[in-house]
């Protein structure tokens, strides 16, 4: 039996705006039914990556293989006197899931 690959957590680069908008799309199609137009998407995605006060994404990797993503926003809560995030576009590749990617 083969062990799996370990997963790293990296931060998203520019370079990543592909597979992040894929899986944004695969994301919506199998949660709501939803196809997201690509392209705006991909505007979408690369304004994250272009600007850090919109939010990050966290890219899971296999190896080099990116298996996975979560986008985290920010909001400021004045109950709390502090900052919070919003997990969000959180997607697995549906070859890696149940295997503790996410966790």
């Amino acid at each position: 039996m083969n062990a799996s690959p370990a997963i790293t957590i990296r931060p998203a680069r520019p370079a990543d705006v592909e597979i992040i908008a894929q899986f944004n799309r695969l994301l919506a199609r199998e949660t709501e039914g939803y196809e997201l137009d690509p392209a705006t998407i991909f505007s979408g995605v690369q304004a994250v990556l272009n600007d850090p006060r919109k939010g990050r994404y966290l890219l899971a990797c296999a190896d080099e293989k990116i298996v996975g993503q979560l986008m985290h926003t920010f909001e400021w809560s004045d109950w709390r006197n502090g900052e919070l995030w919003w997990l969000q576009s959180v997607y697995v590749d549906t070859e890696f899931r149940r295997r503790g990617v996410f966790r």
